[in-house]
């Protein structure tokens, strides 16, 4: 499926992930609240966690799917769509196969504000994609804001130690980071 040209690649995921209905939780949805942020339109974009959680119920008479393996629960992203597990090993063995991640968070335009990721183990990867200008990822540094473009190369950072934030942007921006927290075992 990918030819290990991170240019092809990054055209084959976008055809992928325009594929996918992107939605929010109501985790990521006060994230942008909180600031004043808008959320995109419904079937516009959104943030969702592909992995495990320990969090298996989401409103009255609605539960997770239980893994059996990991006695974790699934997300719906996960449930829906069991295929991608698959597309981003092959996807990471092209273009970081030197790193272990264990569940990754998928945006499609969304705007995300300044955060650290207080429950990451490790250090993320983070790949962009789509057609879209501006949206470059910066990251607070000692040594000041470094400003990456992940559509260029993936971008090794550690969310949990540096604040973070996506500069705005027009058009259609997808971004996916690989990653390990506290509860993540893919």
């Amino acid at each position: 499926m990918f030819s290990g040209d991170y240019e092809i690649d990054i055209m084959l995921m976008t055809d992928i992930l325009d594929n996918i209905d992107f939605y929010s939780g109501s985790t990521r949805r006060k994230m942008l609240t909180s600031k004043g942020i808008k959320h995109p339109p419904k079937g516009e974009g959104g943030s969702m966690l592909y992995g495990l959680t320990w969090r298996g119920y989401l409103k009255p008479g609605v539960m997770r799917q239980k893994d059996a393996k990991s006695n974790m629960y699934m997300t719906k992203i996960m449930v829906d769509h069991p295929e991608l597990k698959e597309i981003f090993d092959m996807f990471r063995d092209f273009h970081f196969p030197d790193f272990d991640y264990g569940s990754v968070q998928m945006n499609k335009n969304f705007p995300c504000p300044r955060h650290i990721d207080s429950s990451n183990k490790t250090k993320s990867i983070l790949c962009c994609f789509g057609d879209y200008t501006g949206g470059l990822t910066c990251v607070e540094m000692p040594s000041g804001i470094r400003k990456y473009n992940g559509k260029k190369k993936p971008i090794k950072f550690d969310g949990s130690k540096y604040y973070h934030y996506v500069e705005p942007f027009k058009g259609t921006r997808y971004s996916l980071v690989f990653f390990h927290n506290t509860y993540s075992l893919l």
